[in-house]
């Protein structure tokens, strides 16, 4: 993936991550222009972590450009927090096979959120530096408050389905550490 080319298309938010990219949602008429400098920069898929859309817009425009499209909803309701484990494996695969532009309606909290579980419950297990928090930034006047609800939910959730801890409790404790002091 070419990001100084992504650069160039002034995206909001934009950002790399994990060898592929972060920014604000690709659904928007306002980053039309940005679509087929993303697909000649390398982009191969788009993650779209907004819980539901009303609309296909998304999927057709993954369509025109040839792209894949990936949805991995986040969100603090229980039926999320279950969406979430349920599609887990295949979320981190395809961070794993880079090239993939990930996004939430603004492409800060949402993405911190995912980008987070993601670290947390997959890549730090294979020494994979910790994301770059954006949104939750207290610089902002905000916190991590909420991905620590969304973690803990996680853990919850991956304990109750494999009948087991995902981590123990203080290497948990531990890396929601790590991503406070991101913050």
């Amino acid at each position: 993936m070419d990001f100084a080319r992504l650069e160039k298309t002034q995206i909001p938010d934009l950002a790399p991550v994990y060898g592929g990219a972060r920014g604000r949602t690709m659904s928007s008429r306002h980053q039309a222009y940005a679509w087929d400098v993303m697909r000649e920069a390398g982009i191969k898929i788009i993650i779209d972590l907004r819980e539901k859309d009303t609309t296909a817009r998304l999927i057709d425009l993954c369509r025109l450009h040839e792209m894949r499209y990936f949805h991995y909803p986040v969100h603090t309701c229980p039926e999320t927090i279950k969406e979430m484990v349920e599609h887990f494996s295949e979320f981190c695969q395809q961070i794993d096979a880079g090239d993939f532009y990930i996004a939430c309606a603004m492409g800060l909290h949402r993405t911190d959120i995912a980008l987070c579980a993601y670290w947390m419950f997959y890549a730090a297990d294979k020494g994979i530096q910790p994301p770059q928090i954006r949104g939750y930034r207290e610089e902002d006047g905000h916190n991590t408050d909420k991905i620590n609800r969304v973690m803990n939910a996680l853990y919850a959730a991956f304990t109750e389905r494999n009948g087991v801890e995902p981590m123990s409790r203080q290497t948990f404790k531990e890396r929601k550490m790590i991503i406070k002091q991101q913050s």
